[in-house]
């Protein structure tokens, strides 16, 4: 599990946390008042859960000391990019095997005042973990949340040949 905090004075910290299936329900009303077209047809519940997810993080806004608690506002899910992933064509896109890789996605943010600071924040903390794996951390920004090739590439993710049209498959590069 990995609790990482950032205090805000005077007495209040938010936290990115394992997500937990009762953070579902709220999660789907963030991913609803997203009008995400990456969900495509799906259900948000079933939209936000990966098949061979590595982690499911969410944004917990509630003070440390209390948490967890259901006042998640983000979302995030390292994956590895197989044919059970959302994107199983990352490798080609990269010409790496599926196993160098880990994808960052199902990233979102309730619209809020710091909105871009949390997604800032759930995108670096997610890149850190995957690195820290050894892996490569990539993402498809068409089969993310609200993330835009702009937003990416401001923290170092740089833009591929994408191997189908509607993707756009980007890499982190140091």
């Amino acid at each position: 599990m990995i609790t990482l905090v950032r205090p805000h004075p005077p007495y209040r910290a938010e936290v990115i946390r394992d997500r937990r299936p009762e953070d579902l329900d709220r999660l789907a009303d963030v991913v609803l008042g997203l009008d995400l077209s990456a969900t495509g047809r799906q259900e948000p519940r079933a939209w936000l859960q990966v098949v061979g997810a590595v982690v499911s993080w969410v944004y917990d806004m509630a003070p440390a000391h209390v948490a967890p608690t259901r006042n998640v506002v983000g979302h995030v899910v390292v994956y590895r990019p197989d044919a059970g992933s959302p994107t199983p064509r990352l490798s080609d896109a990269f010409g790496r095997p599926p196993d160098e890789l880990l994808a960052i996605g199902r990233l979102c943010v309730r619209p809020q005042k710091h909105a871009h600071g949390i997604a800032r924040h759930l995108l670096r903390e997610a890149r850190l973990h995957v690195q820290r794996l050894g892996k490569v951390p990539v993402l498809d920004i068409a089969a993310n949340g609200s993330l835009s090739p702009e937003f990416c590439a401001r923290y170092g993710f740089v833009e591929v040949p994408a191997p189908d049209p509607g993707s756009t498959p980007m890499v982190w590069t140091p």
